[in-house]
């Protein structure tokens, strides 16, 4: 059995070290960030499934940040963790392509519940793609 990834991106280190070691406990394999560009480089290897992400990386607005990762890498769910909750900020969010807001104080329960719900929708959309993926057109080898 392939292990789960999840990539954890937050500031604070009280809050990253409890919310891995809550994930590594449930049976994921967790790797966490604290710089942009390592976030990003990790991004676009496409290892990592779901990625918990604080509202702000080095200065950056998350709602900023997001929808460069989804450029990145479209396949990737981003369930970010918010101090904030306006509703321009959640408009924002949703445009950029977030899977699912939490606020703070870290819920342990619904952020597991997300990551869950964030991998159900991996499978389904996986299966869709090996489903007559014979049918989707691709470019032919020159």
């Amino acid at each position: 059995m392939q292990h789960k990834k999840i990539f954890i991106a937050y500031q604070d280190d009280l809050g990253v070290r409890s919310l891995a070691t809550y994930f590594h406990g449930q049976g994921y394999r967790v790797e966490t960030v604290k710089v942009l560009s390592e976030m990003i480089k990790k991004v676009r290897n496409g290892q990592h499934q779901v990625l918990l992400l604080d509202d702000e990386i080095e200065g950056l607005k998350a709602c900023d940040v997001v929808s460069l990762l989804k450029k990145v890498n479209s396949k990737i769910q981003v369930i970010m963790i918010s101090s904030e909750e306006s509703l321009g900020l959640v408009r924002r969010l949703r445009g950029a392509g977030i899977f699912y807001q939490a606020m703070k104080p870290i819920d342990l329960e619904e952020i597991r519940s997300a990551v869950q719900c964030a991998f159900g929708k991996i499978e389904r959309e996986n299966e869709k793609e090996g489903f007559f993926s014979f049918l989707i057109p691709k470019l032919a080898p020159a």
